[in-house]
């Protein structure tokens, strides 16, 4: 009877083991993802390439930020071009030439949505680090697990090992 009792709890601790080894397997993938995403929106854009390069469970959520971080940006930098107004405007006064007041309000236009840009990717960037310090953590306390596995496997192996001695027939 004992002997079922420790085959069935091998058996229990493998499927346990199992489990928290798919879960692992499946945090790994998540942080590579993450990764790979973070790698990708790094610089506050994304390329064609970067878009090429996502992993596909990461393709949504990296349209959703070109598209909030573009429309974001855009708001943005209309409201500090609306602030800095006034200030233009007296720098502006000095340029006579049309094309090159066109310019001028462009280039500073540019500068400050490349700001705002590169401002959203740093919040993304402080999510991703979150996400993954959680999935680390998270993934540590599995390999935890399954090394507590391992031991309790073992003792439930060296006790049925004593138990199949015990009742061993002796034949003298």
């Amino acid at each position: 009877m004992s002997l079922l009792i420790f085959a069935y709890r091998k058996l229990d601790i493998n499927h346990r083991r199992h489990d928290l080894n798919y879960r692992l397997m499946k945090l790994t993938q998540k942080l590579s993802d993450l990764q790979q995403y973070a790698s990708n929106i790094a610089d506050g854009k994304v390329s064609m390439t970067d878009m090429m390069n996502t992993p596909g469970s990461m393709f949504y959520r990296q349209m959703m930020f070109m598209q909030y971080a573009h429309n974001s940006a855009l708001m943005g930098a209309q409201q500090n071009m609306m602030t800095m107004n006034p200030m233009i405007q007296m720098q502006m006064q000095q340029i006579q030439d049309p094309n090159m007041l066109a310019m001028y309000q462009n280039w500073i236009f540019k500068s400050l949505y490349n700001q705002q840009r590169e401002q959203i990717a740093k919040r993304e960037q402080k999510l991703l680090n979150e996400q993954e310090k959680e999935i680390t953590a998270e993934k540590e306390k599995i390999e935890t697990q399954i090394k507590m596995l391992d031991q309790e496997y073992q003792s439930v192996k060296d006790a049925e090992s004593k138990a199949i001695e015990q009742w061993k027939p002796q034949y003298v």
